[in-house]
């Protein structure tokens, strides 16, 4: 009997309908935090395998140098994924954000744009694949298979047919699950790290040469003057060409989005997603940059330059001694790497699609979902057939003057739209938080930017420019790419019936939980105690509002002095309200004069307030406990919906 393909839900449930369409099934979640983690670093680490030689044509021995300015644009990126994908964890990333700070269109660019990288991934790395197999099987870069197609003779290279075979492995891979994908990527990833360490280890040891590295950094870009890049200007060509290196080393960063696109598919996603990222983020820093470095004091740049298809190999056959033993390891881990990376790309695209048409982004054909297997067979079968024709071609030079355009828009697109969602949805709680913020206030209201995403904003969009400037196949591509795909959406919209920028699509985007406000009473006595008590009994989804009445009356403080007392109060809860800022906390503070019964009354009715929280300790003396339990009856009395108490 044929599969039955049923629409897929969004990953927070699983709806089943007894009407003539069947039953609708949502994505499995089956990634745990390695494999988030593996899916994160295998698009990401795998490209060092290709751009190391790649670079060094370009820049020379400034090479390290271009990583390092282009891994300003990976740290703020993947930064800005983790707090987003966290706070809506759909499948798809970029697009989903981008709808909910923008619109419509802006959401389909993101998406989009970045299915365009992922599509090129997959024919890119394929081909890396093919090249680290030649290895073993060197008759490949010679082979040429050549058949009669309507009369005409078309002929085809061993690295192209050899990479279109991996590109329909990884497809039917992927068709039969998640679940053996991710275990794919988790055993070549981990295969990776041991060997990668084990290179910069040994070759540290065994060949760096500090004078070969500092003479090499003498040579700042490429001398030569290449025919397919397009120069801006006739002097300093060097320059130029260290520009265009910078390009070509945002390649080995593309990719940390691969982690959110799953996120429907990853247990936990509110803390797995921020750790698995910032272990990617930094295990792909310190192999880019390190390799860069040790193969500037290694090799000659013109080496490395000269071994596009596998400069890793290149490098490790340099090593004394152990280096020819060693290379058919490296070879190996180089193939492996890189295998899973043409994975990661066709897990990507195919989950993008599947969400943007789930969003209504594109045609509902895209979101069906494979009763058995649960995997979104239609989209990994369309746009893996794009990237299996484009890995056809075996040019690796070629395919990658495509990579860079889709991503970086898109990634300026997520930067932006974290910037928004700060300020426009502040509800949201968000479980990982990108860390310094600097706060703007403008005409009485407050803005809060976090420094290192508007960092990778400007760098985004310096880095696409100088692609538009120096690329002119990813130009061509990208703008072909771009227009298409708006036609595509206009006439899907119009078909629909909806505008073109409307924002109705994203109000529907609703994050994993929101902030609540909690009115914390309390005594400001062992103020420490106090702080520790709501530290390990509420989250930071909790805003807080710490308050303290000085009750005044016949029997407690006169009014001449109750705004001395209210002055001593504030000061106390100020200090609570800094320690608690320190873990995480939103904090205000507000101490009220009068009656306790009018003021707690008055307070509590308030919709300002979502929960009153109440601090209570085990033993009491007996005036004490008297006091605490005709609070707690005010307040259960007036707000018995409201009210938690916490165990001092």
């Amino acid at each position: 009997m044929g599969a039955q393909y049923l629409e897929g839900e969004q990953a927070t449930s699983t709806h089943q309908d007894s009407s003539a369409e069947g039953t609708k099934v949502a994505l499995k979640r089956d990634i745990g935090w390695f494999g988030s983690f593996s899916m994160g670093y295998a698009d990401v680490g795998a490209d060092i395998y290709l751009a190391l030689g790649l670079v060094a044509a370009y820049a020379a021995g400034w090479a390290p140098v271009a990583f390092l300015v282009a891994s300003i644009t990976y740290v703020a990126t993947g930064l800005a994924y983790a707090e987003l994908a966290t706070a809506y964890p759909y499948a798809g990333g970029a697009h989903v954000y981008s709808m909910k700070a923008f619109n419509d269109c802006a959401g389909f660019l993101a998406g989009w744009l970045v299915m365009l990288d992922y599509t090129v991934c997959m024919a890119l790395f394929s081909i890396a694949t093919t090249g680290y197999l030649t290895f073993f099987f060197p008759w490949l870069k010679t082979l040429v298979v050549t058949i009669a197609v309507l009369g005409f003779q078309v002929s085809f290279t061993g690295m192209g047919l050899t990479s279109l075979a991996f590109v329909l492995l990884l497809i039917s891979i992927n068709i039969i699950g998640i679940k053996e994908s991710s275990t794919l990527n988790e055993l070549m990833v981990g295969l990776n790290l041991i060997v990668l360490s084990a290179v910069m280890v040994l070759g540290v040891l065994l060949a760096f040469s500090l004078n070969l590295f500092t003479l090499q950094l003498s040579i700042v870009g490429s001398p030569e003057q290449f025919s397919h890049i397009s120069y801006i200007w006739q002097g300093d060509i060097s320059g130029q060409n260290l520009l265009y290196a910078v390009t070509l080393a945002m390649s080995s960063f593309i990719g940390i989005e691969s982690i959110a696109q799953a996120a429907e598919e990853t247990k936990r996603p509110d803390r797995t997603i921020p750790r698995a990222t910032k272990m990617s983020v930094v295990s792909v820093l310190v192999f880019a940059v390190g390799l860069s470095v040790l193969s500037i004091g290694v090799l000659p740049w013109q080496v490395l330059a000269a071994n596009l298809d596998a400069p890793i190999s290149a490098l490790v056959g340099s090593f004394a001694v152990i280096g020819p033993v060693i290379i058919p390891i490296v070879a190996f881990t180089g193939f492996a790497i890189c295998l899973v990376s043409a994975n990661t790309g066709i897990i990507g695209v195919s989950r993008v699609a599947f969400s943007m048409s789930h969003f209504g982004l594109l045609p509902r054909w895209f979101s069906r979902v494979n009763t058995k297997t649960r995997t979104p067979v239609r989209a990994i079968l369309a746009f893996g057939s794009i990237g299996a024709v484009m890995a056809l071609v075996g040019q690796l030079d070629w395919v990658a003057d495509l990579y860079n355009f889709g991503a970086l828009l898109s990634y300026l697109l997520v930067n932006l739209s974290l910037i928004v969602l700060r300020h426009t949805d502040k509800d949201t709680h968000r479980a990982w938080e990108m860390p310094f913020s600097l706060r703007v206030s403008r005409r009485g209201r407050s803005y809060q930017i976090p420094i290192p995403t508007a960092i990778g904003a400007i760098a985004c969009f310096s880095i696409w420019s100088l692609v538009m400037l120096f690329h002119p196949m990813g130009r061509l591509l990208g703008i072909t790419w771009t227009s298409v795909g708006l036609l595509v959406y206009g006439a899907y919209r119009r078909r629909t019936g909806k505008p073109f920028f409307s924002r109705e699509i994203g109000a529907t985007i609703k994050p994993m939980a929101y902030k609540f406000n909690a009115l914390v009473l309390i005594r400001p006595e062992e103020k420490e105690e106090v702080v520790e008590s709501i530290r390990n009994s509420l989250s930071t989804q909790f805003r807080l509002t710490l308050m303290s009445v000085v009750r005044t009356g016949r029997w407690h403080i006169p009014l001449s002095i109750a705004d001395q007392y209210r002055e001593l109060t504030m000061v106390d809860l100020r200090e609570m309200a800094h320690a608690l800022s320190g873990f995480g906390f939103e904090v205000s503070i507000r101490v009220e004069v009068g009656p306790l019964a009018r003021v707690i009354t008055d307070t509590v009715l308030s919709p300002e307030f979502d929960f009153v929280v109440l601090l209570l300790r085990k033993g009491f003396k007996k005036a004490q406990k008297k006091d605490k339990e005709d609070l707690v009856t005010l307040v259960s009395s007036v707000a018995p919906g409201k009210i938690m108490v916490v165990r001092k």
